[in-house]
């Protein structure tokens, strides 16, 4: 059975996810979702550092 952390690791991973999902699911344009990505990948590299 999985300890707080793990269960607590694993929600924030989900609700991320479904973070990510609704906002590539309100790109209507190109240049949308070229901001998402955008968004997502300076996120990403913040976290690198």
């Amino acid at each position: 059975m999985p300890d707080t952390a793990e269960t607590i690791e694993n929600l924030a991973r989900k609700l991320e996810r479904v973070r990510i999902l609704n906002d590539l699911r309100e790109c209507k344009t190109l240049e949308e979702f070229q901001e998402v990505t955008k968004k997502y990948e300076t996120l990403c590299n913040d976290d690198k550092n």
